[in-house]
């Protein structure tokens, strides 16, 4: 069994953050690809054939970049950094040429909170589709076996520039109704700097469909531990937050009507796609739409575009509102 970060036998290892050295504030150094944050501790490699099987733990850490603004004043393991964690545990295990990224996610489930001090246990299965592409199953547990959530990914090579196929544009935003400013923008969202990926709301129909850009910056904390000489492509913007920059721009339309009495939370997630390589110096600009409402939970959809790219179609996330009172609640104790 191997208890380290340690990759498959003859692999050609490409790192993302060295989990074993260096202090959490976007250290240490020499990382191999932009990622947010060290998404694992420590990974037991189980079996690598005709199956990967293996296991990786991640301590929930206010001191890890990006962590302590999500949210203030509570420490959360976002949803999204879980599929980081599937990521780079790959990356440590298969050990490929290229780093490996987020195609797909099927279908994400989030059944309960990690809180800072918390570990996450991920017990992964990866079934190889082809080269450089796996099908993945994550299921993440609290040390005491309670369930946090499950995971169906497909994991591989992100290839070039283009976008996904067959989705057209949405339609132009023309309600006119007033957007908020940046200030009135961060006072709504439940995270903080510097967890706040989104930059301008450009276009809303309150209830509906909202607008958001978000500028990608060389001077972000993805960026911060990459060694010099890399290629263009190791700085693609991570997948993970992507995603979470879709999201925050989901909640700015659906808490532009009435304030959450609780913790919004990701709840689950199905039928998104990634394609193409985001870099800094782009725009992005995520359209959301609300397509469900019951009671408290709220049921979206939408696309992420880079110019005339659409670089993340999202089919469904949905979001749940759990009482403050029971996402602080202590867990279980063990044995």
């Amino acid at each position: 069994m191997n208890n380290g970060l340690t990759p498959a036998s003859g692999a050609a290892r490409t790192p993302g953050p060295d989990t074993g050295r260096g202090d959490r504030e976007g250290r240490p150094e020499g990382a191999c690809f932009a990622a947010p944050l060290p998404a694992v501790d420590r990974i037991e490699t189980v079996s690598m054939e005709p199956t990967v099987r293996f296991r990786a733990y991640k301590r929930v850490d206010s001191r890890d970049p990006y962590m302590n603004g999500h949210f203030p004043g509570l420490t959360l393991l976002p949803a999204t950094f879980f599929l980081e964690a599937l990521r780079q545990s790959m990356n440590t295990v298969v050990g490929p040429a290229e780093p490996l990224n987020l195609l797909e996610v099927v279908a994400g489930r989030w059944l309960s909170p990690v809180l800072s001090g918390e570990v996450l246990c991920l017990d992964v299965e990866a079934v190889p589709e082809g080269p450089d592409r796996w099908t993945v199953r994550a299921r993440g547990t609290h040390r005491d076996g309670t369930a946090v959530g499950t995971v169906r990914a497909v994991v591989g090579d992100a290839g070039g520039a283009h976008g996904l196929d067959g989705i057209d544009r949405p339609p132009r935003i023309t309600d006119g109704s007033e957007t908020p400013d940046y200030a009135g923008m961060v006072d709504m969202l439940p995270v903080a700097h510097p967890t706040v990926l989104v930059d301008r709301v450009e276009a809303i129909e309150p209830g509906r469909r909202i607008k958001v850009s978000k500028a990608v910056t060389g001077s972000e904390l993805c960026y911060r531990s990459m060694r010099p000489g890399l290629a263009n492509s190791r700085y693609m913007y991570p997948r993970s937050l992507l995603l979470e920059s879709f999201g925050q721009a989901a909640a700015l339309l659906w808490l532009s009507g009435a304030p959450v009495d609780g913790v919004r939370m990701a709840a689950s997630v199905r039928d998104c796609r990634f394609a193409g390589q985001v870099h800094p110096g782009a725009v992005l600009h995520h359209v959301a739409r609300i397509d469900r409402l019951i009671a408290d939970d709220v049921f979206v959809s939408g696309q992420t575009w880079d110019g005339d790219r659409c670089v993340l179609s999202v089919g469904m996330m949905a979001t749940v509102t759990r009482p403050r009172s029971v996402v602080t609640a202590e867990p279980a104790p063990l044995g």
